[in-house]
């Protein structure tokens, strides 16, 4: 049996929608897009949607909205993928990394408080997994230091806390459609926002400074009056194909949370007893959105070598996560790592001299995490077949 990493849901409703966007003419963003960023916007409580061709873009253009200069620096957890990083170094200022709760794969607010100094501009928050970063405390920081928040909700759609969506704590969230996440665009992003005035500078910003979009000019009356470009802008568009897929994807948006919250009720019920594996928790007030099943092999041990700062005891470790992958790889069952810790990272190893230890947490997580197949269209004989392999592991 092979089962991979995730799989896409995908239905004849994605293949409908994309052919009427053939069909009609209007290829890049468009009516589809407008529709798909209206349905996002209710879903997640924001007043305003915009959409574009990445998350990633959407890092950059927040980094542009707030201004960041070089010599300013925006403090991270460590634990995240690159390009949460690569937003504010582009910009020329400095990410400045804390370290991470092991427990919930999220910063550490205390950590991220100590990392503050002159030069701090702003907060970039990650929900990792699908759980909601501490955002109340991020916030509070915040608040005391007069800093910005922006927040990457790459892997938070459907995640809450105390009522709020992710992304909607800050001046804004960027949310992910990569194909990992709970729904796709194949690649696609989109800021979601309460700010008039961050929804409008993205807007421009995606389109090259413009001070309207196409769509606009063409629902106008006027479309053959030109735009005024105001600004340097980029081209960060979502296409109506992919927003044609993202409004056929929304539409069962509810039945893939509620099946993936499903879905780690029964993980949990199947490997709860595995002492060698740490498994996601959901903390009180968490609406958990799963977007992926992120796991610690050997807690006890990891946490031991974390208080003696033991980085050797963490690579045996991490040779031995790694052949347990390896031996589930071997029986057709594909597991990831969580994600990477970015300070050890060529780039940023190199140019600030980081060491594998200077975030311990981060860096364990970075070794000793395991992500397993987890997707709404498993199949119960292949969710069977993944718990049987892993308890045959005997560890």
């Amino acid at each position: 049996m092979q089962i991979p990493i995730t799989r896409p849901y995908i239905t004849d409703r994605e293949y409908e929608l994309v052919r009427e966007s053939l069909q009609s003419g209007w290829l890049v963003q468009g009516p589809r897009v407008k529709e798909f960023e209206q349905r996002m916007a209710a879903f997640t409580g924001a007043r305003y949607a915009v959409a574009l061709n990445s998350c990633t873009s959407g890092q950059m253009i927040m980094s542009e909205i707030i201004a960041l200069q070089p010599g300013d620096q925006v403090i991270l957890p460590a634990f995240t993928w690159i390009s949460t990083a690569n937003a504010v170094e582009y910009k020329g200022a400095r990410p400045v990394f804390c370290d991470i709760d092991l427990a919930t794969f999220n910063l550490d607010p205390e950590d991220m408080e100590k990392r503050i100094g002159p030069a701090t501009r702003a907060l970039y928050p990650v929900s990792l997994f699908g759980l909601t970063a501490d955002m109340p405390a991020v916030m509070e920081i915040a608040r005391r230091y007069n800093l910005r928040v922006v927040e990457d909700v790459a892997c938070g759609l459907g995640a809450s806390l105390n009522g709020t969506h992710a992304g909607l704590f800050g001046q804004a969230g960027v949310l992910s459609f990569h194909p990992r996440k709970s729904i796709t665009t194949g690649e696609g992003g989109m800021i979601i926002t309460n700010d008039p005035e961050v929804q409008q500078q993205a807007m421009s910003l995606r389109e090259h400074g413009a001070d309207k979009s196409d769509h606009q000019r063409h629902t106008s009356g006027k479309p053959h009056q030109m735009s005024n470009y105001t600004r340097p802008g980029f081209n960060m568009r979502m296409t109506d194909l992919q927003a044609a897929v993202g409004v056929a994807q929304y539409e069962k948006l509810n039945e893939i949370l509620q099946t993936k919250n499903e879905m780690a009720a029964q993980y949990r019920d199947q490997l709860a007893d595995l002492s060698w594996l740490q498994l996601p928790d959901i903390p009180p007030g968490h609406q958990h959105g799963f977007q992926t099943y992120c796991t610690l092999f050997k807690p006890h041990e990891t946490y031991q070598a974390i208080e003696h700062r033991d980085a050797r005891k963490l690579e045996t470790l991490h040779q031995q996560r790694n052949q347990v992958m390896e031996r589930l790889a071997s029986q057709g069952i594909i597991t990831r790592p969580g994600t990477h810790a970015v300070p050890i990272q060529k780039h940023y190893q190199n140019k600030y001299g980081y060491q594998k230890m200077d975030f311990p947490r981060a860096y364990a997580a970075d070794r000793l995490t395991i992500a397993l197949p987890f997707y709404p269209t498993m199949r119960p004989e292949e969710k069977q077949y993944l718990f049987d392999q892993i308890r045959k592991l005997n560890l």
